[in-house]
């Protein structure tokens, strides 16, 4: 299913090329912030506004850092401020909890949200965000709508939901403006001429913006003394659609200010209220095996590996079953993706594998690359 976020790169351009900065933890992604000081009209409205949307491209690290730096702003002012995120599943809200509380370390809460089976991105982009948070005490909301629901829906609508599937949803699921409709026509246009397809995937944009603007008024009509930031993908919030307009729908007298990260100075009239400057950055390359990978049978069997590959460098040959990855057994791609988390390029692992033949697993010493 075609994220809405990701068509409004036509909107926000990216940079061909991106400056490499450190991934070296919330003090220096606040010195770098610091450095790139938000504007005075920003800096200002700010504390006017009871919710503040900051949009992002899910993939770009200067947007998180954007974000970290409306958060530190909002926070400076007032002490009482959660953080409403897309990143996050509705029912992993206690694994945010467990993690922001020191009851869990990264890993496990990784592993309790799903986050690589169910967001995916690069985690060290969120990571100076939710370290922001928990070395504040500030609460993050957990807004988005269950997978599996969203899945189903995309297939057959809501008629595909169960009763009790249906329940966990908003009770009223609101159409998009026409002008809203005729945006997302555009964007889903460039990959498919399916009628029914794009009424799917209209409903669906639909849910998660509903879904993640009640999940705000819930949390704000709890806590009136509270503002919020809500961070999520930039279409989500753009063009007086989506998250803004169905909070409002609810809260008619609160303020409302939409921000939104460009590499441009300016955006068309009515994307977003104010927007941030931005220039492309990017963490360092991640550590890889260099391997082609395939889940859909018992585990992760190697397809296909570079001969220059980390892997092949090692020994690892093509339909082998990746085992265990220093102390992590494997057995899907979240599995290796956790096991790798927290290497870099250079870094040398421990990988065991299943190969035919073979009476137990084989063990290399892989360089990652």
């Amino acid at each position: 299913m075609l994220a809405l976020c990701c068509g409004m790169a036509s909107v926000l351009p990216l940079h061909t090329q991106a400056d490499t900065v450190p991934d070296t933890g919330l003090a220096d992604a606040l010195a770098y912030v610091e450095k790139q000081p938000l504007a005075a009209s920003v800096l200002a409205a700010l504390p006017q506004n009871r919710v503040v949307f900051v949009g992002e491209i899910h993939d770009r690290y200067d947007h998180h850092l954007n974000q970290l730096a409306v958060l530190q702003a909002l926070h400076q002012k007032n002490p009482n401020i959660a953080i409403g995120v897309e990143w996050f599943q509705q029912p992993f809200q206690g694994a945010v909890n467990d993690f922001l509380a020191g009851k869990i370390d990264e890993t496990a809460f990784l592993r309790q949200s799903e986050y690589y089976e169910r967001w995916g991105y690069d985690f060290r982009q969120l990571r100076p965000i939710l370290a922001y948070a928990k070395a504040n005490r500030l609460p993050v909301v957990a807004l988005n709508a269950p997978v599996e629901l969203t899945r189903k829906v995309s297939k057959g609508g809501l008629e595909a939901l169960t009763a009790t599937e249906r329940a966990q949803l908003p009770a009223v699921i609101h159409p998009p403006s026409a002008a809203y409709r005729q945006q997302l026509k555009k964007i889903f246009a460039v990959h498919s001429d399916d009628k029914q397809q794009f009424e799917n995937f209209l409903l669906v944009q639909r849910i998660w913006e509903e879904t993640m603007a009640q999940q705000a008024v819930r949390y704000l009509e709890k806590h009136p003394q509270h503002q919020m930031v809500v961070l999520a993908g930039v279409g989500h919030i753009s063009n007086d659609a989506g998250i803004p307009a169905d909070v409002a729908r609810h809260m008619p007298q609160a303020k409302l200010l939409t921000l939104a990260s460009s590499d441009i100075p300016a955006l068309p009239s009515g994307t977003v209220d104010q927007v941030l400057a931005s220039t492309s950055l990017t963490l360092p390359p991640s550590g890889k095996l260099g391997v082609l990978l395939d889940t859909q049978d018992n585990g992760l069997h190697i397809t296909a590996l570079d001969k220059n590959s980390a892997a092949s460098k090692a020994g690892l040959q093509q339909g082998d079953r990746l085992a265990r990855v220093d102390n992590q057994e494997l057995h899907t791609m979240a599995d290796l993706k956790l096991a790798l988390a927290q290497r870099q390029v250079g870094d040398a692992v421990q990988v065991a594998v299943e190969r035919g033949g073979a009476k137990a697993p084989l063990a290399y010493t892989v360089v990652l690359q």
